[in-house]
């Protein structure tokens, strides 16, 4: 009942108008970049569980996300709030600065980092995580436009037709539609001038499979890159020490980020006598034992770099 009312409010809403009209533009590389950005924006923001009343920690990954740093002051002196901000003042190192300019849509303010402002890094460098999520999501896009028309094309065997007016335009347009949404079409309003066909390449079911498989391991990449997944498969011709030097790897990128956070943390209690926490989500520490558990499977089949030599 909570769904279809839902459904009934946003048919109201001229945003769900792209959902029932335009499906076809939908499969289009804008609209699968936005959904894959906010997707695996959603998944990252989630990796980590905070303790940390007031703030919701979503306020305070967001910014970490997004900016690569996140302030944490009372408002007007009042309650602690997460702020973006921008890094000032001078010291002996050109990267670090002693004073944070915090900014919220209605009030802003300059604190001294350390003393009424603890500063929270995203990693050690104080990178944002934005970019990596950016780059997956252009290849996620181009992967999930790529699949899509090839099961299109492989609807139209006979080619499609060209268009010699306006309306044949129009009316090739409405069919192509149709063929997409897998209904029933014809061409109107051809006259006597006769059908041409171009042949489009529909590739094969091979084809398919690849482009679905290189969506996978793009997905799969993207969170062996933060460090949440072994990026490798089992196989029993990998040598030791390959498993091992890929394993730490992986790990350094998600234990980097957790080790700031813990010192921001710190930072919090230490100024404002608060008890802050943050650790791995459950899930993420399930996927990480399990990956390490098919690690040690392989090294048990594997062969050492010393028998191999």
């Amino acid at each position: 009942m909570f769904l279809k009312n839902i459904y009934e409010d946003m048919k109201k809403d001229s945003m769900f108008d792209y959902i029932t009209w335009d499906a076809c533009d939908a499969s289009t590389f804008n609209m699968r970049f936005l959904f894959w950005r906010d997707h695996l924006f959603e998944r990252m923001i989630r990796l980590f569980i905070w303790n940390c009343k007031p703030i919701k920690q979503k306020e305070i990954e967001q910014r970490l996300i997004l900016q690569g740093y996140c302030g944490i002051a009372p408002f007007k002196g009042e309650e602690l709030t997460a702020f973006y901000g921008t890094l000032s003042g001078v010291t002996k190192y050109i990267d670090e600065r002693k004073n944070y300019i915090a900014h919220c849509p209605i009030w802003t303010k300059t604190f001294t980092i350390g003393e009424d402002l603890a500063l929270i890094d995203n990693n050690q460098l104080r990178n944002r995580s934005f970019d990596l999520i950016y780059s997956y999501a252009v290849m996620l896009a181009h992967a999930d436009v790529s699949l899509i028309m090839s099961m299109i094309n492989h609807r139209t065997d006979s080619g499609i037709p060209v268009a010699k007016t306006e309306k044949h335009k129009k009316s090739i347009r409405d069919l192509q539609k149709k063929v997409f949404n897998g209904e029933y079409g014809s061409l109107t309003d051809i006259g006597d001038l006769g059908l041409e066909f171009v042949k489009v390449s529909a590739g094969n079911s091979e084809d398919l499979v690849k482009l679905y498989e290189t969506r996978r391991n793009l997905i799969k990449d993207f969170y062996a890159d933060i460090g949440v997944r072994s990026a490798f498969e089992k196989n029993n011709n990998t040598v030791n020490a390959e498993i091992t030097s890929d394993q730490a790897f992986l790990l350094l990128n998600v234990m980097d980020m957790l080790n700031s956070r813990q010192e921001g943390c710190k930072e919090v209690n230490r100024i404002f006598g608060t008890n802050w926490t943050v650790d791995l989500a459950p899930e993420v520490k399930m996927i990480m034992e399990e990956g390490r558990g098919e690690d040690n499977e392989n090294s048990e089949g594997t062969v050492s770099s010393s028998e191999t030599e």
